[in-house]
């Protein structure tokens, strides 16, 4: 990569994390990690990162990610120089051997029980008992050092420590620039021969028109799992699933055909579907000997449950499973964009995945962007200053828009004081706020891409939406994300601050049944003192909820037992909140509900299709509920008449329409 791409790269990166620091009250490497945090989880180096900020003598540790089920780590440290210069940031190889070193020697003393001499209320208690707890179990750690230098380029490192497998890797400002702005992951090449004893025999099929080849053949489990523990979620970046670890009922059915029926594997499983840009057959063409950019868009679980199981359980018969495979060459280039991730979506068969689960390319993403841009933001002085909240709908898009836009240095200058990078947000926020009012901060817990795919699901189904409007709301969300994200700060609360905000707001959205005049928040561009002052109240007591448990913290959030125990507790809204209600109205016209996701789901099936068309006609005809929940079960009506499964974000509003709809008259019957 150009040395000049890089120190623009480098320039935006900084003022980017400046200006976000400065908005939000925090230290510029904070913010460093939790962007860092973010790009890793899209490249798919780590799912979700827990912020974590601790050093002390020969210790240091910024950050985490746990596996619950298989009991393995990722932990971040942060090498921080806070220069935008590349030429003035250099990182040599005595600054990676100490910034390791340090790491490793916070996971050997908390392995020693470190967590008794940290403060409970540290940010790094929790993570050092958590390893302290896990010893005996954890097999993995991986040690991710993040820089905003440039460092030197070596392979990642493995090695053993206490009996646990190690392996190092580093992210400095060059490869996060490359990825940023390209996109391009590493690519995966397979020879067949390293992992199946030679070559794997195949049957190849030809789409009259060329387009594209398929090659059918059976791959010995085992190699699909040594495969894993070479490339991990690497070899599944085309694929619109995330492996969500054994606890769901496919991933347990699938290991637990692997314990107890081996044999029956190929029987019983679908199998997994690849694309790769290139093969290389047997001079007969009967068999495979490589493939080149070889990804996993289907059986994801599949693969990662063979790679899991053989981990937890050694013993277990990986010999005896073979694992159907097919395996697609899109020879145009141009159509690999669109047709691989059709491919994925159509062939799943095993928990079914929406659309939506892909990149934010299709509408209404584009529309809202549109909007972005032409639409100014009031100026909370009452003057006639306008900026613009700008949607980054795709990565970089801002720049690029920005260089075409910006040509001269006041042209620059004048670009920047209309759309400051602190009114800037992406698609990973744009999905934590919505869904935090939607009241669902068990999915804001999960994590950046996997909260996104679940709130893109129900932002899909809001077809009738007008959408200037939106995002007028969309804004004033952002306003209470931001103002909440200073006040966690100020509570120094320690860790898990992302779980406080996400829960704190959907709390507040429950007290106030969604009253809260959003447009009016659009229009002052801030909050009012009230607000923020019952805001702070309402952190606290969720602070001292999420800590109520024997769970590790980060894994609790997660669940929507959770968020259905906070609802149990009382908390007394001052009066002049309502001072901030819309007039006259029930609410802004977005629902949800505390019911667990299943029950939802289940709810509106047994309702059956035609029930909703008339639920929805009936609420019409007497102009109950809002437009936007007539709509809603509209949508259901047509969802399950097409026998698909609803989604559960479309499912939760539906099944508290029903049950509103219930107290005003409404009988299916």
């Amino acid at each position: 990569m150009a040395l000049d791409e890089i120190v623009e790269f480098s320039k935006s990166f900084h003022d980017e994390i400046w200006a976000e620091a400065h908005a939000i009250e925090a230290l510029r490497e904070e913010v460093f990690v939790q962007k860092m945090g973010d790009i890793l989880e899209e490249y798919g180096e780590i799912e979700a990162l827990t912020p974590c900020s601790y050093r002390a003598t020969g210790m240091k540790v910024d950050g985490y990610c746990y596996d619950d089920e298989f009991k393995d780590f990722i932990l971040v440290i942060s090498y921080y120089k806070d220069g935008a210069d590349p030429s003035s940031t250099k990182v040599t190889n005595t600054d990676v051997s100490r910034e390791m070193k340090r790491i490793s020697g916070f996971l050997e003393k908390c392995l020693k029980g470190a967590h008794k001499r940290i403060e409970v209320s540290n940010e790094a208690y929790d993570l050092a008992k958590l390893i302290y707890d896990c010893r005996d179990e954890i097999r993995n750690v991986k040690f991710v050092l993040i820089t905003d230098g440039v460092a030197p380029k070596k392979p990642s490192e493995v090695e053993e420590i206490e009996g646990i497998d190690i392996s190092r890797t580093v992210w400095d400002i060059e490869r996060t620039c490359l990825f940023y702005r390209t996109g391009e992951r590493e690519q995966i090449s397979i020879d067949f021969s390293e992992y199946c004893n030679g070559p794997l025999q195949c049957v190849a099929i030809k789409e009259e028109s060329l387009v594209y080849t398929t090659y059918l053949g059976f791959i010995p489990g085992k190699a699909l799992a040594d495969m894993y523990n070479i490339w991990g979620i690497k070899m599944l970046d085309m694929n619109v699933r995330v492996f969500l670890s054994a606890r769901g009922n496919v991933n347990k059915g699938i290991r637990n055909t692997i314990l107890e029926s081996p044999e029956m594997f190929c029987a019983y499983n679908n199998g997994i579907n690849v694309f790769a840009r290139g093969v290389t057959l047997t001079e007969d063409g009967t068999g495979l000997v490589s493939a080149k950019d070889f990804q996993i868009v289907n059986g994801g679980q599949t693969t990662a449950s063979l790679y899991h199981t053989k981990k937890k359980y050694p013993h277990a018969g990986l010999e005896k499973i073979n694992v159907q495979m097919k395996l697609t060459v899109i020879h145009d280039e141009s159509k690999i964009d669109n047709l691989v991730p059709l491919i994925s979506e159509f062939s799943n068969t095993q928990n079914k995945v929406q659309a939506a689960d892909l990149a934010a390319n299709e509408a209404p993403h584009p529309e809202i962007q549109a909007v972005s841009k032409a639409i100014p933001a009031p100026d909370p002085t009452g003057g006639s200053k306008q900026t613009y909240w700008f949607y980054e709908r795709a990565r970089g898009s801002y720049e690029e828009f920005k260089n075409l836009t910006a040509k001269t240095q006041a042209q620059k200058n004048l670009f920047d004081a209309l759309k400051p990078k602190k009114q800037k947000f992406d698609k990973i926020k744009f999905g934590k706020v919505w869904n935090a009012y939607l009241r669902l901060p068990n999915l804001v817990s999960l994590g950046g891409q996997k909260n996104f795919a679940r709130f893109n699901e129900w932002l899909r189904e809001q077809k009738e939406e007008e959408w200037t409007s939106f995002f007028r709301k969309t804004i004033a969300l952002m306003i209470l994300w931001n103002e909440m994200e200073r006040i966690v700060r100020r509570g120094s609360f320690g860790g898990h601050r992302d779980k406080i905000v996400a829960y704190s707001l959907s709390w507040f959205f429950q007290l106030t049944e969604s009253r809260v005049d959003l447009e009016k928040i659009w229009q002052k561009q801030a909050l009012p003192e009230s607000m923020s002052t019952c805001l702070g109240e309402i952190s606290h007591v969720v602070n001292d909820h999420i800590r109520l448990t024997d769970l590790d913290v980060g894994e609790y959030c997660k669940k929507i037992m959770c968020w259905e125990k906070l609802l149990e507790k009382n908390f007394a809204l001052p009066s002049s909140i309502k001072d901030e209600y819309i007039s006259g109205k029930t609410g802004n016209g977005y629902s949800a509900t505390i019911e667990s996701e299943t029950e939802a789901i289940q709810f509106c099936k047994e309702m059956g299709s035609q029930s909703w068309f008339d639920l929805s006609k009936w609420l019409k005809e007497r102009d109950f509920l809002t437009p936007k929940a007539r709509s809603q079960c509209f949508n259901m009506g047509r969802t399950l008449q097409r026998g698909k499964e609803p989604s559960v974000l479309l499912s939760i509003p539906c099944m508290k329409a029903w049950k509103d709809a219930g107290l005003r008259g409404w009988d299916a019957r």
